[in-house]
């Protein structure tokens, strides 16, 4: 869910930009020790369900 504080704009919540920042920070750390590590191993990891890597597009990551 995600709230607009101005016309055009919108605003996350604060538990969805923590949840996006362990997801990457998560993935990165993956990544480095597997550059083969799957969506999978990722999600497990950061402890978040697959389905949330995959409905997440870059414009919710900001």
């Amino acid at each position: 869910m995600q709230t607009t504080d101005t016309p055009g704009r919108t605003v996350q919540r604060k538990d969805a930009h923590s949840n996006h920042r362990r997801i990457l920070a998560t993935a990165r750390q993956k990544l480095r020790e597997d550059p083969d590590a799957s969506l999978d191993s990722i999600s497990q990891a950061a402890g978040v369900a697959r389905r949330t890597l995959t409905d997440t597009s870059p414009a919710d990551m900001r």
